[in-house]
């Protein structure tokens, strides 16, 4: 082929045929293009005084999949750190109909986020997970429970600390629940439900900016 290719470009070019052949079949030994990552790299530095206090506040919000018209992505060509790592916010979340999301109360120092990896080598990604204690065992709670049981769901989490939002749970990979209830055996147990959250994605838990529907 590339004996062709180079008798072929030395009639249209009139370079000497053996000149052409040979360079022809020189590009075979090129290395070729792999494909190129452009990377949003930030140095981690660290100053002294930084707030950087635990847990999350005591308010969440959840809505069903089925509920959500609109599902705000990670950009597709990220052009910074921000970018890589939060949902686009102009337009963000939108509702089918009159639906909303709900609020969520935890108790204090009762609930986390956290982003694990999976995967093998050439193949990670993550799976984030919640863990939220949600105190009493009333109508509303049980059905809560009732409903989320096989439902796909989106969360939306505030760190207490700086306020950033995550959300765990997308259009690809809604969150499933595992909820726990329990009366507690002596008066001074803890009484309620204790909702275990994951869902997967590229990134950790992306941070979101834009409106959460409300009543």
């Amino acid at each position: 082929m590339s004996i062709v290719s180079g008798l072929l470009f030395s009639q249209v070019t009139g370079v000497n045929p053996f000149i052409m052949v040979a360079g022809v079949m020189s590009l075979g030994f090129l290395p070729q293009p792999q494909g190129v990552l452009m990377f949003n790299w930030a140095s981690l530095t660290w100053g002294d005084g930084v707030k950087n206090m635990g847990g999350l506040k005591t308010i969440g919000y959840f809505a069903s999949v089925a509920e959500i018209d609109n599902f705000p992505e990670l950009p597709t060509n990220p052009a910074s750190t921000v970018e890589e790592v939060t949902l686009e916010s102009v337009t963000g979340f939108t509702m089918l109909l009159a639906n909303t999301f709900h609020e969520l109360y935890s108790t204090m120092e009762t609930s986390e986020v956290v982003d694990e990896p999976q995967g093998e080598t050439d193949g990670m990604s993550f799976i984030h997970k919640a863990t939220i204690f949600h105190p009493g065992t009333s109508v509303d709670a049980m059905a809560f429970a009732a409903q989320v049981n096989n439902a796909g769901m989106v969360f939306i989490f505030e760190e207490a600390s700086g306020g950033a939002r995550r959300v765990i749970g997308s259009k690809a990979f809604p969150a499933k629940c595992k909820v726990a209830v329990t009366t507690g055996k002596a008066t001074a147990d803890r009484k309620g439900i204790t909702i275990e959250i994951m869902s997967y994605g590229y990134t950790p838990a992306p941070f979101y900016t834009g409106a959460i529907p409300l009543v």
